[in-house]
């Protein structure tokens, strides 16, 4: 096949929109994207999408800036969270909603090509698919994101014979679960994939059992979805600077603010009050102290130490719903015939097993020589670093360590939890989208959706500019070395923060967003300063316009 311009992996919503900016920029190229599903949006696909599932961010916080929403009617919303299915009839619109070059977004997309390899060659990047298909481009960006990658469970299954259905096939197994021959269902995790499947069972009229294991994260915290007047909801809580202040971050200059409360003893003791009050509020909903089995949903973390297992009761009726599984804190040892084995000694039979068990964050489509020299995540494993980079990179976060906890004494002292092994090595590209080599990658790769957040589709917006900006060699980056320190310092600080490598932000995603508007050389307070930045919820409408802010200033400086 000819050599194209640019080669988008992944048709979900940070892909589309990545597509959409750079064909904006660049509308004589070339531009094709490989989805390896049959249609698009990733986790909102139809494909993946069941009438149950509703957003995780409500009206107004989950469209692209670029493309608002309509919006829904109250009584098709809770607390302003809405059907999935909307979301799905969204993105759909938004692929064809523009001509660029005689093309819609939606009919550069080659459906059905799942990636397998990916390799550089020279000046280009050489994309081949499971169907053989090979592809050539001078510029590629990856945006798979966090939710590709099924993490299946790996205990000995020997002569068990129900079905194991990854949470991210369920609502396409449906027909097979609705069968008369299935009764009894394990769900196995306490994700908040996890709570959508007991819904989904539930729906169905299935009998439940849920097995969370001890040695992980536990139960996913679920946020009420109401907040207190005059907000509305429990993500405006969080996309308030004032609170993001309530946060150590890294992702902006330590000020005299972050310094008072994060290391005053009086900032501290205020801080923790109100993260206090908030944890006391979103757990109170759930009314875990009901009975015994609810209590095996309490979550071990507090609201404050949690990122990765942080959800949203988006749903009415949520907690009644899955308070009716038989909720059981245990491991699975081995599978047998109908059965679970557990580490305590109780046996589950069941006639099918639902496994929402979370994903790989890892690219297999990338040799593991090209994934570390990367800096991509990979399986503990295969990590083999050459020992005197391995060093180099040690040094690194002890350094980092020691930035972090002068920055924010808070977080010298740390609590203990179980956590569970980590699935991959830490991501250790910049900014979350570009590795920091300069080995012959020269500006031609970029990743988006490596990140989780309260406002994806914002973030996606935002890192399609910031990875579009890099790749055209438009954007001011720091030495190779500056970069690994910046790296190194995030590794160290999500450490401290959370306790654990991971990929989500909740609580910072305010901060990484200007931090990347910054870098983009474009305003980040967008609120008009004042009362008014700290104290009124960032919303999509806000950075509504910023492809066009970029172009005139690049423009200016042309």
């Amino acid at each position: 096949m000819a050599l194209v311009d640019l080669i988008v992996v992944g048709a979900g919503p940070f892909g589309l929109v990545a597509a959409h900016t750079w064909l904006e920029l660049n509308p004589d190229d070339n531009v094709i994207i490989l989805e390896s599903a049959p249609d698009l949006g990733g986790v909102w696909s139809k494909s993946r999408m069941h009438p149950i599932i509703t957003t995780q961010a409500p009206q107004g916080m989950f469209e692209y800036p670029c493309y608002p929403m309509e919006k829904q009617p109250k009584d098709q919303t809770f607390y302003n969270y809405f059907p999935g299915s909307r979301v799905t009839a969204y993105l759909d619109a938004f692929s064809t909603h523009k001509l660029i070059s005689g093309k819609t977004l939606q009919e550069r997309i080659i459906f059905n090509s799942h990636v397998k390899h990916i390799a550089k060659s020279q000046e280009t990047w050489t994309i081949e698919t499971e169907s053989e298909t090979t592809f050539t481009s001078r510029k590629l960006i990856v945006a798979t994101g966090l939710t590709s990658t099924p993490n299946l469970p790996s205990f000995p299954k020997g002569s068990f014979t129900p079905p194991i259905i990854h949470s991210r096939s369920l609502a396409a197994s449906v027909p097979l679960i609705s069968s008369p021959t299935v009764n009894d269902v394990v769900v196995l995790g306490g994700s908040k994939s996890a709570f959508d499947a007991v819904q989904i069972l539930h729906s169905l009229n299935k009998s439940v059992t849920w097995i969370i294991r001890t040695t992980g994260q536990g139960p996913a915290f679920l946020a009420a979805p109401n907040a207190p007047w005059p907000l509305h909801s429990s993500h405006e809580i969080i996309s308030m600077r004032v609170v993001a202040k309530m946060s150590p971050c890294i992702y902006e200059p330590v000020d005299s603010w972050a310094r008072f409360c994060h290391g005053n003893k009086v900032g501290i003791r205020m801080v923790d009050a109100v993260w206090s009050f908030v944890d006391w509020m979103w757990r109170r909903v759930a009314k875990f102290d009901r009975d015994e089995n609810m209590k095996g949903l309490k979550p071990g973390r507090t609201v404050y130490l949690s990122a990765d297992g942080l959800a949203v009761s988006n749903a009415k009726g949520l907690w009644d719903n899955v308070s009716k599984a038989t909720i059981l804190r245990d491991e699975v040892e081995r599978a047998e015939g109908h059965e679970l084995v557990l580490k305590s000694g109780k046996r589950v039979s069941c006639d099918a097993v639902v496994a929402a068990t979370g994903w790989l964050n890892t690219y297999p489509m990338f040799d593991d020589a090209l994934a570390m020299e990367l800096g991509l995540p990979i399986p503990p494993q295969k990590a083999q670093d050459d020992g005197t980079d391995a060093a180099a990179w040690d040094d690194l976060f002890a350094e980092a360590d020691k930035r972090v906890v002068e920055a924010f004494p808070r977080l010298a002292n740390l609590p203990s939890y179980p956590h569970a092994e980590p699935k991959s090595t830490p991501s250790k590209l910049y900014r979350s989208i570009i590795p920091i080599t300069a080995g012959g990658i020269n500006h031609s790769i970029a990743f988006v959706g490596a990140i989780g957040s309260a406002q994806s589709l914002n973030i996606a917006e935002i890192q399609a500019l910031w990875a579009a900006a890099y790749l055209s060699k438009k954007l001011s980056l720091p030495t190779e070395e500056m970069m690994k320190k910046e790296v190194a310092l995030s590794i160290a600080w999500r450490r401290r923060r959370y306790l654990e490598d991971g990929y989500n932000i909740i609580f910072e995603h305010v901060q990484y967003m200007s931090l990347l508007l910054r870098d983009l050389g474009l305003n980040d307070l967008r609120k008009g300063g004042g009362w008014r930045e700290l104290l009124v919820p960032y919303v999509s409408a806000d950075f509504r316009g910023i492809l066009e802010e970029w172009r005139e200033l690049q423009a200016a400086l042309e």
